[in-house]
């Protein structure tokens, strides 16, 4: 771990020294990334999946009229932007800042004895629910109707269970996870939890599920335990009914010398746990094994930082910069020991890592995963 750790000071401390000749693709008037941004074609500020983020939108806009105060400019947009992308940047900046921060404050009032490393990650996982919630125009892709029964394999803070349940009333939602959700706003009756370990056999009969959802569970699932998983997901799940896996690429892509230094350590460090890095992206084989039909694969490219001239892209990419910075935070206390660096060492590599996000136009890709099981003839 030591050799990567120098690999990593080495790229930051050279990034440092050389930053005036760094030969990075040069900002435009026009997305140069080489994501994909498809999904951009539907406005998510007027669907009715985004109420949350549009809830947070509206009241600091009536706010801000309530005080009379002119909108910022944001130094990030390279060209001058019309006075109406303007205020929509930085209302919506503002409003989701505060909107978490509302939250975290609620938190910890109401769940006074939870750790604040505990708290920290569960704001992570709720901004990173609503950035996908908000790109994807909603919770799922999959062409469900009228859901008796669903899960959710690998329930995490239990936010995407929490929102089905609510849009779908009359459907019992059930969410499995070997830690379910400590804390949680809300409680509707047709939601609970169950304490299962998703390589083992799951807690209900066969053809009894109208929908599986699964989300970021790349890392916890190794090598060798992919088939079993989704042999137990087609056990379950009734005639006709839908899986839906969403998963991100192991790494980012288009990184810059810092990003690859951290990502040689992760690699390694699959390597110990034996968790395949590739798993999110080539699924299409283990899926069909297992007896699948209809399988669909769809990309989502989420831009690191604000380097996107196109106001939600720039908005996006503001917000998941935010979570790729919390997420290196959270994992200080982790990465330490293993790399044997000072804290200032790390957090030298961290900040070359947010630079490098807007000067490499940085972005996370997700892989979306959906197919049906078969019909009975």
């Amino acid at each position: 771990m030591g050799n990567q750790a120098s690999k990593v000071l080495t790229a930051s401390n050279n990034k440092k020294k050389n930053q005036s000749k760094s030969k990075h693709r040069p900002m435009s008037t026009s997305v140069v990334s080489q994501g994909n941004y498809d999904w951009l074609d539907q406005d998510p500020h007027s669907s009715n999946e985004n109420m949350a983020l549009n809830a947070a939108v509206s009241a600091a806009v009536a706010l801000q009229q309530q005080k009379q105060q002119k909108p910022e400019i944001s130094q990030s947009v390279p060209a001058p932007p019309s006075p109406t992308a303007l205020k929509f940047n930085n209302t919506r900046r503002k409003s989701i800042s505060e909107f978490f921060a509302r939250r975290k404050q609620s938190m910890a009032s109401l769940h006074p004895t939870i750790a604040e490393e505990d708290r920290k990650e569960y704001d992570r996982l709720q901004r990173q629910h609503y950035l996908l919630k908000s790109t994807r125009k909603g919770n799922f892709w999959a062409p469900i109707q009228s859901p008796k029964v669903i899960v959710e394999a690998g329930t995490g803070s239990g936010i995407w269970a929490l929102e089905m349940a609510a849009q779908f009333p009359e459907c019992q939602v059930l969410g499995l996870d070997l830690k379910p959700p400590v804390f949680q706003h809300g409680n509707p009756t047709n939601l609970r939890y169950n304490q299962t370990n998703l390589n083992e056999s799951w807690p209900m009969n066969d053809n009894t599920v109208d929908f599986i959802f699964q989300r970021n569970m790349y890392l916890q699932i190794q090598i060798g335990q992919w088939p079993t998983l989704l042999e137990e997901m087609f056990r379950v799940l009734k005639p006709g009914g839908y899986i839906e896996l969403l998963e991100p690429d192991f790494w980012h892509h288009s990184t810059g010398p810092v990003q690859q230094a951290f990502r040689e350590f992760f690699l390694e460090q699959c390597k110990v746990k034996n968790v395949d890095p590739e798993a999110a992206c080539s699924l299409a084989g283990t899926i069909e094994e297992k007896g699948f039909q209809e399988i669909e694969r769809r990309i989502l490219d989420i831009p690191i930082g604000e380097w996107p001239s196109e106001p939600e892209l720039k908005q996006y990419g503001f917000i998941n910069k935010e979570i790729q910075k919390t997420l290196l935070k959270n994992r200080k206390t982790l990465y330490l020991p293993k790399w044997g660096i000072t804290p200032s060492e790390y957090d030298l590599a961290v900040t070359s890592i947010l630079d490098e996000f807007e000067e490499c136009e940085t972005f996370s890709r997700f892989n979306c995963w959906m197919a049906r099981k078969p019909l009975e003839e």
